[in-house]
C-alpha cells in the first residue's frame, strides 16, 4: 500500500514537469502571436501620431493662407497688385509693418517678402531689400518654373538649406502681379517631426515627386531612399524583416508622412522580457528536476512516517477502547484523507483571505487618498491613516498636484468598448504612478469618469527646482501617453507647497488649471501659475487660497479663537502699496462667499448670504476683520453649533428610546446603532453630549428605572427582575440597585408601599 502511494506521488510530479514543458511551448507560441498583434497595434498608434502631424502641417499652412487673405485686403497691397500703379512710399511702409506683424504671429518664419513682378522689386520684413533681392532670385525663378499658384520649395541658397512657401497674389484673381514669400527656418520641420532621436525611430516626409523632403532620426537618407522610398512607390505595406514602417496616404501638397524604426529597437523590451522569462522558466525546470530527484527518497521516507503515525493513532485508540493490546492494522484510507482535506480547507481559507486583503487594500488606500484630496491632512487621525495604510503623503519636502484629463473622452466612448476604456484608464494610472515613483513619491486616484488626480512629493529642494521637477513629470506623462495611447491628455499643475494641510487647495488648483484648457488647447501641460491669480501681487505675505482653507477648517472645527487668529493675518497686508484696492476688495468678497457657500452645503436649511451693501461700507482691513469675525465666523459657527445640537438631540432621542424599549435584552451600542441606521461614533457622541453618559451608564439607568417601576406597581420577585434585566443572579442585581438608589430593592418597595398607605 505504501509503495503504491509513493508511486502515485511520483507520477503526479512527472505530470507536473510535463505540464511545465507544455506551458513553455505554449508561451513561445503566445509570444509569436502577441508580437504580431503588438505590431498591428503599434502601427495603429503611429498612424494616429502621423495623422496628428499631418493635421498640424495642414493647419499651419491654412493659418498662413488666412493671414495672406487678410493681408491682400490692404489698400496699399491692392494698389501694388495692379502693374500700372506707381509705388507709394507711405503705402510701402504700411505693407512692411503689416508683414512684420504677420511674421511675429507665425511660428518658425524668419522673413516675409513681397515680390512685385512688374517692377522686379522685393520688399522684406528685415528692411534689407537689396541683399535679400539677390538671395531670392533663385527662389523666384524656381517658383515661376513650377507654373503653380502656390508652392513649398526646398532650395540651397549660399550653401544653406532653405525652405520657402510662395503664393501668387491676389489669390482669387486671374492677373497676379505679386508673390508672397515666407522663409521658414529649419525649426519648422524640427517642430513637426521632432529632433533626431535614434531610440525613437525616424520620421520622414516625401514630396509630390516621392523624394525625401525632410527626415529626422537615426536612419540616414541612403537607407531611406534604398529601402523605404521604393516600398512606398510600389504601394507595399511591409518593409524588410528588420524594419518597421508606417505611413499615410498622400495628403496636403501630395506629401506622404511616414515613420520607420528597426524591429530590434521597437521590440527591445518585449524581446528582453521574453529572454528573461525563458531563462527563468529553464532555471525553474532544472531546479524542478533536481528537486524531484532529491525528493524521491524523502518522499518514500516521509510517506512511511505519515502512514506509521496514522497506524499508531489507530492502534492507540483501539487499545484504549478494549483494554487489551492489539496488533497494528492496515491504515484506514479515510484517516489520511480526513487530514489532507482539513489541511486543504485551511490553506484554501488562508489563500482566500489573503486575496481579499490584497483586493481591498488598494481600494481602501484610494478611498482615503480621495478624501484627503477633498479636505487636506490636518488632524492626527488623518496622519495616522497615512501611516497605517502606508500612504506616501505628509512626508518632508515640496509637493504639487496633477489633474490628468483624457482629451475628447466622449468620442472615445463611441470608438471603444467599456473593457477597452477600463484598460486605458488602468494604463494611464500605471503611467502616472511610475512617473511619480521615478521623480519622488506620491500616489494617484481616479477623479471622475475621464480624470485622474495625483500628488507628487519631492525631496527638499529650492522652490524653482521643485516646480521644474513637477512640470517635467507632467510633460513625461503627457508625452508617453501621446506616443503609446490612441488619445492625448491635458494636465493641470498646481502650485508647489510644503504643508499637506493644503492638499485640498492644491487639488482644487490643479482642477482650475484644467479649465484653462479652453485657451491652452488639448494635449498641453497647464500650470495654474501661468494664469495670474495671486501672483498678480508678488509681495503678498501669504496665500489667500490657503487662508480661506485655514479659516474654513477653524469654523468647521467650531474653534472661534483659531478662526480669529487666521483672520488677524489680514492685518499683515497693511502698508503694502503694490496691492490694488479693487483686487483686495474682490479677494475679500470671494473669501466671504467661499466661507458661506462651503458651510452652507453642510447645513440642512438654506443659509442667507450677506448683501453687497454691507461690504461697500467696509473701508479698512480692521473693519473687514471685525466684520468677518462677527458676521461670518460667529454666525457660521453658531449655525453649525445649532445644526450639531439638533443632530445630537435627534440621535440621542432615537438611541435612548430604543434602549428604553429593549433594556430587557442583551443589547450593545453597535446593535442599537445598526438597528437605527446611525453611525456608532455618532451614537456614542450623542449620549455623551446630551445625557453626559456612556452607553453602559444610560443602559444601567434605564434598567434601574424599569426596576423601580416594577417595585412600585407589581409584585414581581427580585429573582425574576434580575433575570429579565440580564443579571446573572439576584445578589448582583440587588448590589447594583443599592449602589445607584441608595437602598436594596426590598427596602425600596417597602418604603413606597408605606408612603402610599400614609397618603
Amino acid at each position: 500500500m505504501r509503495l503504491q502511494r509513493s508511486k502515485k506521488a511520483q507520477t503526479v510530479i512527472v505530470m507536473l514537469l510535463l505540464s511545465a514543458l507544455c506551458i513553455m511551448a505554449m508561451g513561445f507560441t503566445v509570444y509569436l502571436v502577441a508580437t504580431r498583434s503588438l505590431s498591428e497595434e503599434v502601427e495603429k498608434a503611429y498612424r494616429s501620431s502621423l495623422q496628428r502631424t499631418q493635421d498640424r502641417v495642414s493647419s499651419y499652412f491654412k493659418q498662413i493662407d488666412q493671414a495672406i487673405l487678410q493681408f491682400e485686403k490692404l489698400p496699399a497691397v491692392e494698389s501694388l497688385a495692379s502693374p500700372w500703379t506707381e509705388e507709394d512710399g507711405i503705402g510701402l511702409i504700411s505693407v512692411q509693418e503689416t508683414m512684420l506683424r504677420m511674421q511675429t504671429s507665425l511660428e518658425d518664419v524668419d522673413n516675409i517678402a513681397l515680390y512685385r513682378v512688374s517692377s522686379g522689386r522685393l520688399f522684406s520684413t528685415n528692411r534689407q531689400v537689396t541683399a535679400f533681392q539677390d538671395d531670392y532670385l533663385n527662389v523666384i525663378g524656381a517658383f515661376e518654373q513650377t507654373g503653380k499658384k502656390v508652392a513649398l520649395l526646398n532650395l540651397t541658397v549660399h550653401d544653406t538649406p532653405t525652405t520657402v512657401y510662395v503664393r501668387r497674389l491676389p489669390v482669387f484673381q486671374t492677373t497676379q502681379d505679386l508673390y508672397m514669400i515666407f522663409h521658414l527656418n529649419q525649426q519648422f520641420f524640427d517642430h513637426i517631426l521632432g529632433l533626431p532621436d535614434g531610440k525613437q525611430g525616424t520620421y520622414f516626409i516625401l514630396d509630390e515627386r516621392r523624394d525625401i523632403l525632410q527626415a529626422r532620426g537615426a536612419l540616414n537618407r541612403t537607407i531611406l531612399e534604398s529601402e523605404i522610398v521604393p516600398l512606398i512607390k510600389e504601394g507595399r505595406t511591409k518593409a524588410a524583416d528588420d524594419l518597421f514602417v508606417a505611413y499615410l496616404p498622400p495628403s496636403y501638397q501630395d506629401w506622404i508622412f511616414g515613420f520607420t524604426i528597426p524591429n530590434d529597437v521597437l521590440f527591445a523590451k518585449i524581446g528582453s522580457l521574453r529572454n528573461v522569462i525563458f531563462a527563468i522558466a529553464g532555471l525553474l525546470l532544472a531546479l524542478a528536476v533536481l528537486v524531484t530527484l532529491l525528493a524521491t527518497g524523502r518522499l518514500w521516507r516521509g510517506w512511511s512516517e505519515l502512514v506509521s503515525l496514522v497506524d499508531d493513532s489507530v492502534t492507540a485508540r483501539a487499545g484504549t477502547s478494549s483494554g487489551e493490546p492489539v496488533r497494528p492494522s492496515a491504515p484506514a484510507p479515510d484517516e489520511f484523507r480526513h487530514v489532507y482535506d482539513t489541511v486543504q480547507r485551511i490553506k484554501a481559507n488562508r489563500d482566500e483571505l489573503q486575496e481579499r486583503i490584497k483586493e481591498l487594500t488598494p481600494e481602501i488606500k484610494a478611498t482615503i487618498f480621495r478624501s484627503l484630496l477633498l479636505k487636506g491632512i490636518r488632524s492626527q487621525q488623518d496622519r495616522d491613516k497615512c501611516e497605517r495604510y502606508q500612504l506616501p503623503l505628509a512626508e518632508e519636502g515640496e509637493f504639487g498636484c496633477l489633474a490628468v484629463q483624457i482629451d475628447q473622452y466622449r468620442s472615445l466612448e463611441t470608438l471603444y468598448s467599456e473593457i477597452d476604456l477600463y484598460y486605458f484608464k488602468y494604463g494611464i494610472s500605471s503611467v502616472i504612478q511610475e512617473v511619480i515613483d521615478t521623480k519622488g513619491s506620491g500616489m494617484v486616484a481616479v477623479w471622475g469618469e475621464d480624470r485622474f488626480m495625483a500628488a507628487l512629493t519631492l525631496p527638499p529642494a529650492a522652490p524653482e527646482e521643485a516646480k521644474t521637477a513637477v512640470r517635467e513629470a507632467a510633460q513625461t506623462i503627457r508625452d508617453f501617453i501621446r506616443h503609446y495611447f490612441p488619445f492625448t491628455v491635458s494636465i493641470g499643475v498646481s502650485r508647489i507647497r510644503k504643508d499637506y494641510a493644503y492638499l485640498n487647495v492644491s487639488s482644487q488648483e490643479a482642477e482650475e488649471a484644467l479649465k484653462h484648457k479652453l485657451v491652452a488647447g488639448k494635449n498641453e501641460v497647464i500650470p495654474i501659475e501661468e494664469f495670474g491669480g495671486e501672483t498678480d501681487s508678488p509681495e503678498m505675505p501669504f496665500s489667500f487660497r490657503e487662508l480661506e482653507n485655514d479659516i474654513l477648517y477653524a469654523v468647521r472645527s467650531l474653534d472661534r479663537g483659531l478662526a480669529y487668529g487666521y483672520i488677524d493675518r489680514l492685518r499683515e497686508l497693511e502698508g503694502i502699496r503694490t496691492i490694488h484696492y479693487q483686487w483686495l476688495q474682490s479677494r475679500m468678497i470671494d473669501l466671504t462667499l467661499f466661507l458661506y457657500r462651503s458651510v452652507g452645503q453642510s447645513l440642512s436649511r438654506p443659509l442667507a448670504e450677506p448683501v453687497a451693501a454691507e461690504w461697500l461700507e467696509l473701508s479698512t482691513l480692521e473693519e473687514w476683520g471685525d466684520w468677518l469675525k462677527t458676521r461670518a465666523c460667529d454666525m457660521l459657527i453658531g449655525e453649525l453649533e445649532e445644526e450639531h445640537r439638533g443632530l445630537m438631540q435627534r440621535a440621542a432621542e432615537q438611541l435612548t428610546g430604543f434602549i428604553d424599549a429593549h433594556n430587557e435584552e442583551d443589547v450593545r451600542l453597535e446593535s442599537c446603532c445598526k438597528a437605527l441606521g446611525l453611525p456608532v461614533t455618532l451614537g456614542k457622541q450623542a449620549l455623551k453630549e446630551v445625557h453626559e453618559a456612556t452607553f453602559s451608564d444610560y443602559l444601567l439607568a434605564s434598567r434601574i428605572a424599569k426596576a423601580k417601576q416594577w417595585l412600585r406597581h407589581t409584585e414581581m420577585s427580585i429573582d425574576e427582575m434580575a433575570s429579565r434585566l440580564q443579571y446573572s443572579n439576584a445578589q448582583n442585581f440587588s448590589r447594583t440597585f443599592k449602589k445607584i438608589v441608595g437602598m436594596p430593592p426590598g427596602q425600596y418597595r417597602k418604603d413606597r408601599k408605606e408612603s402610599r398607605g400614609e397618603g
